[in-house]
């Protein structure tokens, strides 16, 4: 029922105050899979509770070659409320007008004609999110896939980067760091000195690709572990289990490493688990020590260190294995799922920590821990359905009879932390559609719950004489007492249909 008040307040706010906004953001595009990236402007209008969404000035590379297409512009969307988010998604064949840029004389969108283009859009704070695909194939052969925002190009706020270690840049004495990662090479403290070098490139990754190698140092029989963060490594005391040898990050401290990169990664989202495949060997066998360690910890962008010092009110949520047994020369994916907090606090930055040994100064000087491909994983399922026999890898269900009033009693639930659901009843196809989307957005499930068709829809009522006028909300759900502030759909006793604002 909140859903559904919530939904209907904002379409209510929307008529009384139309407007358009401009967001400026990456854009990929991508022509039959491959394309670049480059800046654009998505302009988003509402009017009388529907939404039009204008990508100006849209243009294409072609190697280094420009090819102006023109304004590709999708009009009356109508929205879908899933929790904080609008959603406008919409199929439609338009015609791509020229665009206004003062030295473009030509512009190819309007001689393609008609095209179908289907388009997913996210409205959050302010931020816009939208993936649009526009169907060449019967003319040219082609698909383009746009993506726009950031966040849905690079995953920055949702991803940590170069997980997949290919990419490194100096650090301290021409020693290597993979770009967003750090060790001692780059370490604060008192004994940052003296800390030693515990990084190095590998190539023997996953697939014959890079892979970061972590390794243990010993002297004089006193072992260093390897540790690799997201964060800052800072190195305070000559004992190794002293909670002033830590990682730690500080979203207010302005210092950069060897490639220019602050010491944490944003985050504003709510993974569901963290996935890497390592491997891990131990130089000399520690029955009393033997696990290797990876932990994640969510925080709200202020001052937080691993090992902790204290109780610590700003961690968002956690995820740590410190069981990470020897694996050989075999690769092992490895899930952690993150567990939520109930602190009062929003997601702006995730520290990563891999060492060598759970235990500070345990294990041995060889000890090894090679680390591949690591990313966050958003789920995109149903935890939860009203429905008999529902499981969450099955797709599609068959019910008796139209039994809910409304699509949303049927309850659905997402299994992922920040994942949106949205739901639709199609009644002139005698079935409900719940759509979960992963938080990130570039994953998706679709559900199917069928019910003998009837006649109170719409579009079957197309068929059907009527004898006043009869109205329906936007979700194509008769109404019997239209309310004042709400854009409705009127059926007329002449079979036409047309919008109302009440």
């Amino acid at each position: 029922m909140m859903k559904r008040i919530l939904y209907f307040l904002m379409v209510a706010a929307a008529t009384l105050s139309a407007h358009a906004t401009d967001y400026t953001d990456q854009l990929l595009v991508l022509v039959n899979g491959d394309g670049g990236i480059q800046q654009a402007t998505i302009s988003v209008n509402e009017h009388n509770g529907l939404y039009d969404l204008n990508l100006k000035n849209f243009v294409l590379m072609n190697g280094e070659e420009p090819m102006p297409v023109g304004n590709v512009e999708l009009k009356d969307i109508v929205p879908e409320v899933a929790g904080d988010a609008i959603f406008l998604r919409t199929n439609q064949n338009i015609t791509i007008t020229n665009g206004d840029l003062p030295d473009v004389l030509f512009w190819m969108g309007p001689t393609l004609g008609e095209l179908p283009v289907m388009v997913t859009a996210v409205l959050n704070g302010d931020r816009l999110r939208a993936i649009i695909d526009l169907d060449l194939s019967q003319m040219l052969g082609q698909i383009i896939n746009v993506f726009f925002g950031e966040s849905l190009v690079s995953g920055t706020g949702y991803h940590i980067p170069n997980g997949d270690f290919e990419a490194w840049h100096t650090s301290a004495e021409g020693y290597v760091e993979p770009n967003a990662w750090h060790s001692f090479e780059s370490a604060t403290g008192a004994l940052a000195l003296l800390a030693g070098h515990h990084l190095e490139k590998s190539d023997k990754g996953r697939d014959r690709s890079a892979c970061a190698r972590i390794f243990a140092t010993s002297i004089f029989g006193i072992v260093a572990n390897g540790t690799m963060t997201t964060g800052r490594m800072n190195a305070g005391s000559m004992m190794a289990s002293n909670v002033d040898n830590h990682a730690y990050i500080d979203m207010s401290q302005t210092d950069v490493d060897g490639n220019g990169d602050p010491f944490y990664v944003a985050l504003n989202s709510c993974p569901d688990s963290l996935v890497f495949w390592v491997q891990f060997h131990q130089g000399s066998a520690n029955s009393e020590h033997p696990y290797a360690t990876v932990s994640a910890v969510i925080t709200d962008g202020t001052r937080y260190q691993d090992p902790e010092d204290k109780a610590y009110s700003n961690v968002v949520a956690r995820a740590s294995n410190n069981q990470i047994s020897v694996t050989g020369d075999e690769w092992r994916r490895i899930s952690i799922p993150f567990v939520y907090t109930d602190n009062n606090v929003k997601p702006r930055a995730i520290m990563v920590t891999i060492s060598t040994n759970a235990d500070p100064g345990q294990g041995s000087g060889d000890d090894e821990v090679l680390v591949d491909d690591l990313t966050l994983v958003y789920n995109n399922r149903l935890a939860a359905l009203s429905v008999e026999g529902f499981q969450p890898d099955r797709f599609d269900y068959n019910v008796d009879k139209h039994i809910a009033t409304d699509a949303l009693d049927f309850n659905p639930a997402a299994n992922g932390k920040g994942a949106y659901v949205l739901v639709k009843d199609n009644e002139n196809e005698g079935r409900i559609v719940i759509d979960v989307f992963a938080a990130d957005l570039r994953s998706q499930t679709t559900y199917y719950i069928n019910y003998p068709n009837s006649a109170d829809g719409i579009e079957n009522l197309a068929v059907r004489p009527v004898a006043a006028d009869t109205y329906y909300n936007i979700k194509g759900q008769r109404v019997d007492s239209p309310r004042k502030g709400h854009l409705f759909i009127v059926r007329q006793p002449d079979g036409s249909v047309r919008k109302v604002l009440k």
